[in-house]
């Protein structure tokens, strides 16, 4: 029987919201119909993955994005629903359903005779106990401001939580997906010892945990009590750190590696290769962000003339070899081209002399040029590129490259002049804590209007209204010049064709939160 879904919001002519899952089939996937969708599955064989950077460990509470955790990390713990990246909607994973009449008070039930690999229940007991970590007064959880709308949970049967929020929210089930580490169910009895846990965990996904190596591997291996009868089809994943790009794109043209991101610049040279399927990421882009605490990025003069420094034909020459892969029009980012989240005459065209006017009236006042940009260590020829646009409007720009850790770190201190952050999803939960000053808060902004704007975005009933209330958003980031996206998500996910992702429900499109459960190798 296949998942039937519905669009997160009002069902025609009654307000009753629903996610409607079915409870008799497990989903994965994301993505391209191509053969993965449709040839015989084979079962067997080892995954070989090249991974960007180290994660922290498995505490899902110390899990900040995909890209630098949750999505090995899922492949252990198994997330609660999982969302489709270009249309947000969702579907079930280790829960089968998540419905609400009024969008206050949500209903998640859960599968069944689910347990843990160490024997221990996953039921609605569990998943409230993984829930409070994230919001716990001293939590410092990425998805604690994703979840600050919770007012009480409540296990109102051994499998269904009752999640009660202070005010409706449209957006809610997207907070437990794969889009936030508050999707991950460990065991309690487990995380009881949480430092244990980090470096030894235990859930009900797909995989259990076999050895980690950091900086080097991680090596995961088939469950065999897996909820989802008859998956996993791979008999293990091997995670590879591999933080130099020339590297990993090499081990991935040579075979020695099935899955991982190839960045923008040598897309056209491996695009063609009959040893790779390039498939870009759908959402997210690559953002400048000023620090707004601090000389100069507290000045909107100086902002405003950052935004005015690049040309986006330039742009895509340095990020991508071209505008071939991308056309170098700005005025959708992070959203995909053509979103109804979009909001038109919110980009800057690029006016160098206006913004060397805007930087001397600064300058004239006693104001410093000095700052620092932080980057990740692989972007050197970008963060140059953009040093050398703002080093020509009048500021002193200094670079300085930092692993994935450290990137994170910095950022969420405030210790940073310029930060080129980037992320591969759009929208609620992942942009959205990005820009609220509750949560993760970029550019370390607290502009009233802006919050209230994302609390729409976030809460109102409708898809609709919760797409005009990303336009307002957009709108005001441009005018206060908050931060401004300068290209697509950099970076593209490439895997061998005899690697198959994805189902023929849900074909895989290139997001970076791969589910391995149905993944199979042709032997």
């Amino acid at each position: 029987m296949k998942n039937k879904r519905m669009r997160i919001g009002l069902a025609a002519g009654a307000a009753v919201f629903a996610l409607a899952l079915s409870a008799c089939a497990g989903t994965s996937g994301g993505a391209p119909a191509e053969p993965s969708a449709t040839a015989e599955i084979q079962t067997g064989g080892v995954a070989q993955i090249a991974a960007l950077s180290e994660m922290p460990g498995f505490d899902p509470v110390k899990l900040a994005n995909v890209g630098t955790g949750i999505e090995r990390a899922a492949q252990v713990m198994d997330t609660l629903l999982m969302r489709d990246d270009l249309t947000d909607e969702v579907y079930p994973k280790l829960a089968k359903s998540i419905t609400s009449d009024d969008a206050k008070v949500w209903t998640l039930e859960l599968r069944e005779g689910v347990t843990f690999t160490d024997g221990e229940p996953l039921n609605a007991e569990a998943v409230i106990f993984n829930l409070e970590r994230h919001i716990a007064p001293d939590s410092t959880s990425t998805a604690k401001a994703m979840l600050s709308g919770i007012e009480s949970m409540e296990a109102t049967d051994e499998y269904v939580v009752t999640i009660t929020l202070a005010e409706p929210s449209g957006s809610f089930p997207l907070a437990l997906t794969g889009s936030s580490s508050a999707s991950l169910i460990g065991s309690p009895k487990a995380l009881a010892d949480p430092a244990a846990f980090n470096a030894n965990p235990v859930g009900a996904g797909p995989f259990v945990f076999e050895s980690w190596t950091p900086d080097d591997k991680l090596v995961l291996n088939k469950n065999p009590d897996y909820w989802d009868e008859g998956k996993p089809y791979l008999d293990g994943v091997v995670y590879t750190v591999m933080v130099d790009s020339q590297t990993r794109t090499d081990d991935l043209i040579s075979g020695g590696k099935d899955l991982g991101l190839i960045q923008g610049n040598a897309w056209n040279a491996v695009k063609d290769l009959p040893s790779i399927v390039l498939i870009p990421v759908p959402t997210g882009g690559q953002a400048l962000v000023p620090n707004a605490t601090m000389e100069p990025g507290s000045d909107e003069r100086v902002r405003e003339a950052m935004t005015m420094a690049l040309d986006p034909e330039v742009t895509a020459q340095v990020l991508f070899g071209g505008t071939q892969v991308w056309d170098a029009d700005v005025s959708c980012i992070p959203f995909a081209p053509g979103s109804p989240a979009c909001a038109e005459g919110t980009t800057n065209a690029q006016d160098m002399e206006k913004a060397k006017e805007l930087v001397k009236e600064y300058l004239d006042e006693g104001g410093s040029p000095d700052t620092e940009l932080v980057y990740f260590q692989t972007l050197t020829d970008q963060a140059t590129y953009y040093q050398q646009q703002f080093n020509e409007i009048g500021l002193n720009v200094t670079l300085t490259s930092v692993d994935a850790a450290t990137l994170a770190a910095r950022q969420a201190a405030g210790d940073y002049g310029i930060f080129l952050g980037s992320t591969a999803s759009a929208g609620f939960p992942t942009v959205w804590t990005r820009y609220y000053s509750g949560g993760t808060n970029w550019g370390k902004v607290a502009y009233d209007d802006l919050d209230e704007a994302l609390l729409r975005a976030r809460d109102e009933l409708t898809l609709e209204d919760r797409n005009k209330a990303w336009q307002d958003v957009a709108e005001i980031i441009h005018d206060k010049s908050i931060l401004f996206w300068t290209s697509p998500y950099t970076a593209a996910m490439a895997h061998s064709p005899e690697l198959h992702l994805g189902t023929p429900e849900h074909p895989y499109v290139g997001s970076t939160m791969v589910y391995l459960d149905s993944a199979w190798l042709e032997q």
